[in-house]
């Protein structure tokens, strides 16, 4: 992905936030989950770099983008 994001809370009310509304947060939420998972040593670099491959194509074929 090309381009980055920060989403930042405000301290405002959230009534929900949908994948197919906010597809770039869900993307950025998925790797920091792989991320602290590599951290604690509960994936393998390797198996996260594959992760990382496989979400980040799911996000393109669902956003018709190309990185």
């Amino acid at each position: 992905m090309s381009k980055n994001h920060d989403f930042v809370y405000t301290g405002g009310p959230v009534l929900q936030i949908t994948e197919q509304e906010h597809p770039a947060f869900y993307l950025l939420f998925q790797k920091a989950i792989l991320a602290s998972l590599e951290k604690r040593e509960l994936l393998t670099h390797s198996q996260y770099n594959r992760c990382m491959e496989e979400i980040e194509k799911q996000y393109r074929q669902k956003n018709g983008k190309k990185t």
